[in-house]
């Protein structure tokens, strides 16, 4: 009769270990969710911004086409539903701002536009917004992403069809440009 009785709390303690594993899996899916959306919410932020920027780089008659149609270009992937997708974006994005500062520079009634300097703020915020998020959004995902690699729950994570999911990083052009910054370019 003890022997039934240890079985059956084996196989209970089994059971409840599963059922808080797949729960905790849940738990991470929805957390990664909700830190993606706090990336979207800041790309959505940054993709209504851009038009803005636009027209005021176009008062300046002679601002470089090929900038302004990058950046149009680019916008359209910041509402994309394919996360990689929309990171690729705000990566080119924020790589095409430099350019706009230091284009702006040579047009002095641009430089000095409270708007155009209202929507550079604009953006600089959304980038630090973006970086923040994306952040939270990486250590979620990797913490996901361990979990569901660990013996035993690695058994539970395969019955639940689950995979890893994607970190997003800098660009390779971003962190050449980290890589290759001397004091000199400050």
């Amino acid at each position: 009769m003890t022997g039934w009785i240890i079985a059956g709390a084996v196989v209970l303690l089994i059971v409840f270990w599963y059922i808080g594993t797949m729960n905790k899996f849940r738990r991470l899916k929805i957390a990664i969710e909700e830190s993606w959306a706090g990336i979207d919410v800041q790309l959505k932020r940054k993709a209504n911004i851009i038009p803005n920027l636009v027209d005021a780089l176009k008062m300046q008659m002679n601002f470089e086409e090929k900038v302004l149609t990058e950046l149009t270009a680019a916008r359209t992937g910041l509402t994309s539903s394919d996360r990689g997708e929309a990171m690729a974006a705000s990566d080119k994005i924020s790589a095409l701002i430099p350019t706009i500062r230091a284009t702006a520079e040579n047009y002095p009634q641009l430089g000095t536009n409270n708007s155009f300097l209202q929507i550079m703020s604009d953006i600089r915020d959304c980038e630090d917004k973006i970086t923040y998020a994306r952040n939270r959004y990486n250590m979620t995902t990797a913490r996901y992403n361990m979990e569901i690699v660990m013996i035993p729950a690695s058994i539970v994570a395969s019955q639940m069809g689950l995979q890893k999911e994607a970190l997003y990083e800098i660009s390779q052009t971003q962190r050449d440009d980290a890589d290759n910054m001397r004091i000199s370019q400050l």
